[in-house]
């Protein structure tokens, strides 16, 4: 599965993304990319129940953040 990530910008100027794609802990590697590309700062950030699951068992975990920017 390719990786991917959802960028959404709000009406109100909010960022938030979600990877696919990417298993386990791998998707906070995408956080300070993000970041740097985006210009903003991490505010909160959570794990879906995909998180804890491996490549084996389902490759779609997702990750989702919101930054401040």
């Amino acid at each position: 599965m390719t990786h991917r990530v959802t960028v959404t910008i709000g009406k109100d100027g909010s960022i938030s993304a979600e990877t696919h794609g990417v298993t386990g802990s791998k998707c906070l590697d995408y956080i300070p990319l993000l970041e740097d590309l985006l210009g903003a700062e991490t505010v909160t950030s959570e794990f879906t129940e995909d998180y804890r699951r491996t490549s084996v068992e389902n490759p779609a975990t997702q990750q989702q953040s919101q930054w401040n920017s």
